[in-house]
């Protein structure tokens, strides 16, 4: 499989940067400051984004900011350690000299990429949910659109699920995706075919690979399924009262509505889809569709070329 390029996100105090690498570690330096410009430049760069800093905590939670907006597939945290320093699920440690306080890209380039393959050969499998992950999912997609035989792609998103995350904590907030992930999962069971499968994206998405003759059943099924239990994720005050206040990204105080689910759906038959990202974009502008309307919505891409 050939390997795209990495992206590395050095985070210092005051400032951060992003570099992007080839597998040869050749690339380019990406300078910024602002947070708000730091997003645009790490969804233009992807894939892999590895977080270096001298605090871990500072690193976990852009970590967790950045996969809760869709912005990257994985996240590495690279970070000053002790050899007898246990790493956290999901993360890589690599071990740098005693006192590093700060990190240039230059003399770690080598670990970073011999982290990300270490990485990347281990079972491409969610620590959190067991399903497979974005890297299988997208061989399934290239498979499928190789052989010519048309299936429906069903991408899944909660909503609210920031909000919720920031009030009761990334404990809860995995508990919902838990929970979510055995409700796609027992849908597809139920009312898909042997050839269906479920996919964990990363952090709150997740994906359905069906046919023309399920997907209906198992959209609606999950839909109906996470309404009914979504509310138990929630104190009694919030539940009676419908919503949680959280500050707005603007730091203005904010009610947001229990979490809800949107689906979008796409049709291959319906579709000349030129491959995996071609896909995973229109499925993103259905779902982003879906996620403006009221209440969990199923919405179904009925364009055709």
């Amino acid at each position: 499989m050939t390997r795209e390029s990495l992206a590395v996100l050095i985070v210092e105090a005051g400032r951060a940067k992003v570099c992007r690498f080839n597998v040869e570690l050749r690339g380019e330096t990406l300078w910024t400051t602002k947070r708000e410009d730091l997003a645009r430049r790490v969804a233009r760069a992807k894939p892999d984004i590895i977080a270096v800093a001298g605090s871990v905590e500072a690193a976990a939670q852009l970590a967790d900011d950045l996969r809760q907006t869709g912005l990257v597939e994985s996240v590495f945290l690279i970070t000053p350690t002790a050899d007898d320093e246990p790493a956290e699920p999901g993360q890589v440690r690599v071990v740098l000299p005693k006192g590093t306080k700060q990190v240039k890209p230059e003399g770690l380039l080598q670990r970073l990429f011999s982290a990300v393959l270490s990485a990347q050969a281990r079972s491409p499998v969610s620590p959190l949910t067991g399903l497979p992950g974005s890297r299988v999912l997208r061989q399934e997609v290239e498979h499928r659109l190789a052989t010519g035989e048309p299936f429906i792609f069903l991408y899944l998103d909660l909503d609210n699920f920031k909000a919720y995350n920031d009030v009761y904590g990334f404990g809860r907030g995995d508990i919902a995706i838990r929970l979510l992930s055995r409700q796609v999962v027992a849908a597809t069971n139920t009312f898909g075919g042997p050839s269906d499968s479920c996919f964990h994206i990363g952090g709150d998405d997740f994906a359905i690979v069906t046919t023309d003759l399920h997907y209906a059943e198992i959209a609606q099924h999950v839909i109906t399924d996470f309404d009914r239990r979504a509310p138990d994720l929630y104190s009694p005050k919030d539940r009676t009262r419908g919503y949680i206040e959280s500050p707005s990204r603007r730091g203005e105080p904010a009610h947001y509505p229990l979490m809800t689910l949107s689906i979008g759906g796409v049709n291959t038959a319906l579709r000349r889809i030129a491959g995996y990202l071609h896909l995973a974009e229109i499925a993103a502008e259905v779902k982003s569709y879906a996620k403006a309307l009221e209440g969990s919505q199923f919405v179904m891409d009925r364009r055709r070329d």
